[in-house]
């Protein structure tokens, strides 16, 4: 070291630092010195660094009493001068070098403050800067940052031993991982994780999501960059994963060289932690095989499990077990396929060999002989004899190798220059490939086969794989089926007044149900067609039919033009002795009549079609009231749909709801006898007030419903019900040792998931008729309710679709009921009524029943969730589906005490 660097730090390194600076005074702190702070305490750390309350101090300012930090003087009026020597403050970075035995003297000569010339100054300036400052610097790191990442599948007692070990070393410790769920290697994702480690004894807050383990984000996002260092760490295996130099972001570990985060992260390697389980020393491979492994007996694995863990949980237990035991079936049986195209030497390329089967066709065994000792001498073999005899008959001119339309036998699969023919190639082409498919398509077609794919083309979804969609293998005509009966449903729906909630549509996509959601918190639901209430009334379609007004309550009557439909004398005998519900039905078909005969003909055609037409309505009647009391008569029109002669829908007229109730107010006979006959209640949907909040809640559920089975936003719900099957269906083989064919399984899914009857009994009996066992749990399994399994499985997207529609339905005003505010009470107090009943009223069998609508009413929020409605209907691609909030459960609840 220099005298010029001695003489700036020796007295900074050495002397007491005193500084004008007591409790109680006020001092400017912050980053910009501004922030007034009370002096409260005063300490100093190990490293030396002065603490103000607590916080680093190491540049601060003091105010002096009587002081001004603006303006100090006044050169006029109006205007005012700055302190430009800033002497009302006294700045404070770091004290100055000593003075002591330097002369004092205020003249130029042997003063004590001679002046610099510039080189010096400049010199001087440099040390500060580098090494005075660099000091300070250094010592500015109060808290540093452990991170342990890793893939974790799973998480061990040797990572929790490392992990107890980094927690001893720096200030905090965290683990990160990634939410990456994608077998074989990641088949547990992030929740499932967190959920294993919290039993090991993991602070759930120490566990932190990461899209990069190695990259932590998320972690460091809550530290000061300035103050925090964070240290990587790595088993003995891992060590390599990073590497630190001169000009990278990571370097490694030097306990005197720590800096902030965002300038470096500082990697380090774990002493290596040695457990042995079963004879075996663990690691993550060890672990999966005690967990998967075919080898361990079922009734052991438990026992291993609590020792390997330190605990156990059956649901953990169950969740971990039936994910690697897939991994491990998948090393079975895939592995060594995926290892035959890897194991050939690399002292030869691969492409110097030819397969038999895709590039070369030998004409005669002659020309088979001839190619085959080349291959064997690549291999580093030789050929000593043919098993085919020297009399085999060649197959050059064998009828199975006649190609429909191919010409019969072909001298080269690939229709290109191949290594092993010495021949002219007549058929080669310039791209072959083209006419290879076209070639070997025509040979699988002749075995009943399909190619899906060639090597080396874009992945499809091939019909036999076990994650394939099960609508892609059903045919164009199948699926046609499949989705026409789907949207018939979707109209029929909205027809009778049963509309779709948008869970219920299994062609929607995981995108589309976020799209949903973001629409209705947004406030923009109606972008394709007006948000109409969702009203509570007896339900009826109308239409007029050769001079006389006509209803439908089923779809026999819609067919061939209403030829069966009752008119008001039928609809009186249908409802004949049912009191206010026949007075409702008969008495809004005599008003309906009276108001839509006085219409043109040329109007009722244009609405009615004479029965192709069929107008969707909501009757109102304060004394059939079902939930919701609206306290008025009225009949609101919902729209109309069109069908042909089988009763199918075929078309929806827009705007005639609107339509019809204008041409009756137009003649003035909206006001009838018994009822008011109104248009739909179109409302205004505002978006939600805390609406940032609540998408990023919403959307974060849904995600991880989504996630559970790996699903995208372009997966299908259908997709969702069928990754349940397929999971269920491929558990059971695995438990009672069957071999499922591809085909089989695609069948017993379909059927489950898609209620696709096609695979019959007669058939599965003879499929599984060696394995007995199984069969009996396909016969059983057949019995169940699978209308019920499909509900328990849409449960967590119904209950979520639920919470949306009480966050949207609260914020809506101009709602039919007369007096919403009164209708609201009068829905609450019969509700906690009927809950109090269930609950007291000594009737188990019910309170069973309706548990499972006691839960999702409590899940989206109890009775404070009711609104005066049942919801709001609005438009998506073109179908139609509700919001209906707490209404469903509310209905099912008073229902349930009602009727029985």
């Amino acid at each position: 070291m220099n005298k010029l660097t001695k003489w700036l730090i020796d007295d900074l390194l050495t002397e007491e630092v005193k500084l004008d600076i007591k409790v109680g005074d006020t001092v400017l702190m912050g980053r910009f010195k501004n922030k007034r702070v009370v002096v409260k305490s005063i300490d100093f750390n190990d490293k030396g660094d002065m603490l103000i309350n607590g916080r680093p101090a190491l540049k601060f300012r003091m105010v002096k009493p009587k002081k001004a930090l603006l303006p100090v003087s006044r050169t006029d009026k109006g205007s005012a001068t700055k302190d430009p020597d800033m002497k009302g403050v006294k700045e404070i970075d770091v004290p100055s070098p000593s003075r002591a035995g330097v002369k004092k003297n205020k003249t130029d000569k042997m003063s004590g403050y001679k002046k610099a010339n510039e080189n010096v100054k400049k010199t001087l300036d440099s040390y500060m800067k580098n090494v005075v400052y660099s000091i300070m610097e250094n010592t500015q790191i109060t808290k540093v940052i452990g991170i342990y990442g890793g893939r974790f599948q799973p998480f061990g007692p040797h990572h929790l031993k490392t992990f107890k070990w980094l927690e001893s070393k720096v200030d905090e410790a965290y683990i990160t991982t990634s939410d990456l769920k994608k077998p074989p290697k990641h088949p547990m994702n992030y929740s499932e994780k967190v959920r294993h480690m919290v039993k090991m004894g993991v602070p759930k807050n120490r566990i932190v999501k990461e899209k990069t383990p190695y990259v932590a984000k998320n972690t460091l996002s809550k530290y000061d960059p300035n103050t925090t260092a964070v240290v990587y760490i790595f088993g003995q295996k891992d060590a390599g994963r990073l590497t630190g130099g001169k000009g990278k972001y990571y370097q490694n570990y030097d306990k005197d060289k720590l800096v902030g985060y965002e300038d470096n992260g500082f990697i380090m390697t774990a002493p290596h932690t040695s457990i042995s389980v079963a004879g075996m020393e663990l690691s993550g491979t060890t672990i999966r095989k005690i967990l998967g492994s075919s080898k361990i007996k079922d009734e052991d694995r438990p026992k291993l499990f609590k020792k390997l863990f330190g605990y156990f949980d059956q649901g953990v237990y169950n969740m971990m077990t039936n994910k690697f035991k897939k991994l491990m079936e998948f090393n079975k049986n895939i592995k060594p396929l995926l290892k035959e195209a890897s194991a050939f030497s690399s002292t030869f390329k691969a492409s110097v060999l030819s397969d038999e089967g895709f590039y070369d066709f030998f004409k005669t065994f002659a020309d088979y002989r001839r190619v085959s000792p080349k291959h064997a001498e690549i291999l580093g073999w030789k050929v000593l004899n043919d098993i085919i005899s020297k009399n085999a008959t060649s197959s050059r001119h064998d009828d199975l190798l006649k190609v429909p339309g191919m010409g019969g036998a072909v001298d080269t699969v690939t229709f290109g220059k191949t290594i092993n023919q010495n021949t002219k190639n007549t058929a080669s082409v310039k791209d072959p490939f083209k006419k290879h498919e076209k070639y070997m398509r025509a040979i699988i077609k002749t075995m009943g086969w399909e190619v899906v794919k060639f090597m080396g083309s874009k992945t499809v979804d091939i019909e036999d794989s076990e994650l394939m969609d099960m609508m892609k293998v059903l045919s164009n005509t199948e699926r046609e089926k499949v989705l026409k009966e789907q949207k018939e449903l979707l109209l029929m729906g909205g027809a009778y007044g049963h509309m779709s909630h948008p869970f219920d549509n299994n062609d929607l996509t995981f995108g589309d149900l976020k799209n949903i959601i973001t629409l209705g918190l947004g406030g923009k639901l109606d972008r394709e067609d007006g948000v109409t209430e969702k009203l509570d009334g007896q339900n009826l379609m109308i239409s007029w039919v050769d001079g006389e007004l006509k209803a439908a309550r089923n779809k026999g009557h819609l067919k061939n033009k209403g030829a069966t439909a009752p008119n008001t004398k039928g609809v009186q005998k249908i409802f004949a002795g049912r009191g206010n519900v026949e007075a409702a039905f008969v008495g809004a078909m005599k008003d309906l009549s009276s108001a839509i005969k006085g219409l043109s003909d040329k109007q009722k055609e244009k609405v009615f079609g004479n029965g192709t037409k069929w107008m969707n309505l909501e009757i109102m009647f304060p004394a059939t009231t079902n939930v919701v009391d609206y306290d008025v008569a009225e009949i609101v029109f919902h729209g109309t749909l069109e069908y042909d002669d089988s009763g199918s829908p075929i078309g929806q007229p827009k705007d005639s709801a609107r339509m019809l109730q204008g041409m009756i107010k137009q003649i003035n006979a909206n006001v009838q006898k018994r009822f008011n006959i109104s248009k739909p209640n179109f409302l205004t949907v505002p978006k939600h007030q805390d609406f940032g909040k609540m998408k990023s809640k919403f959307l974060g559920k849904l995600k991880k419903i989504q996630s559970y089975y790996a699903l995208k936003d372009t997966s299908r719900l259908g997709e969702y019900h069928q990754s349940f099957w397929q999971e269920y269906v491929f558990n059971a083989s695995k438990q009672y040792k069957v071999k499922l064919k591809n085909n089989q399984f695609v069948q017993l899914v379909n059927r489950w998931a898609y209620f696709d009857k096609s695979y019959k009994i007669p058939q599965i009996k003879k499929d599984y008729e060696d394995n007995p066992k199984f069969l009996e749990w396909i016969l059983s399994t057949d019995k169940n309710d699978h209308s019920k399994i499909f509900k328990d499985n849409i449960q967590p997207i119904e209950t979520l679709f639920f919470e949306v529609g009480v966050e949207i339905l609260k914020n809506i005003s101009g709602y039919i009921a007369a007096s919403p505010d009164r209708t609201v009470q009068i829905m609450k107090k019969e509700v906690e009524s009927a809950l109090k009943d269930l609950k007291s009223g000594g009737n188990p069998e019910k309170l069973k029943k309706l548990k499972l609508q006691i839960e999702k009413l409590e899940a989206i929020g109890g009775v404070n969730a009711i609104v005066p409605s049942e919801g709001i209907v609005f438009k998506y691609k073109g179908n139609v589906y509700k919001f209906t909030g707490a209404f469903a459960p509310i209905n099912q609840i008073l229902g349930s005490l009602k009727f029985g």
